[in-house]
């Protein structure tokens, strides 16, 4: 398994952020690789869609675990059988900041360096748009 975690802290409340978590239209607003994702059911556990990145086919997405306002998790399958798990988490720091914390995991034939590398280059600027976004909402 290979894996890989990336934190940074905001003024925003973590319901702001929680609000473009839950809300698929807006993940472009906040994460400039998604064209799109489509969901068939409201954003939770069991949910299910495509999500489109700018360039590539659309590839399968699975809500695997929800826990308002703080945690989710997604997955996405490989041809191959690799399994691709992205984690988000929001916890309360010191002074009302909140830490934004996302994670990629990588299990199967295809997990290892070059494909986490190419899956997470984008992670550091995609949490610092979201950061600020929701402070942009609060402020």
């Amino acid at each position: 398994m290979w894996n890989y975690e990336h934190s940074i802290t905001t003024s925003a409340a973590a319901e702001a952020v929680w609000a473009y978590y839950e809300d698929p239209a807006r993940w472009p607003e906040w994460d400039p690789e998604i064209k799109e994702l489509t969901l068939d059911r409201p954003f939770g556990a069991g949910a299910s869609g495509f999500l489109h990145l700018h360039d590539l086919p659309p590839a399968p997405l699975a809500v695997t675990e929800v826990q308002p306002p703080t945690d989710f998790r997604t997955e996405t399958g490989m041809p191959d059988g690799t399994v691709i798990g992205f984690t988000h988490r929001l916890r309360a720091e010191t002074g009302g900041r909140v830490r934004i914390t996302h994670g990629v995991q990588i299990a199967g034939p295809s997990a290892g360096a070059e494909l986490g590398a190419l899956l997470t280059a984008g992670v550091p600027d995609a949490m610092r748009r979201l950061a600020d976004v929701a402070e942009a909402d609060a402020g």
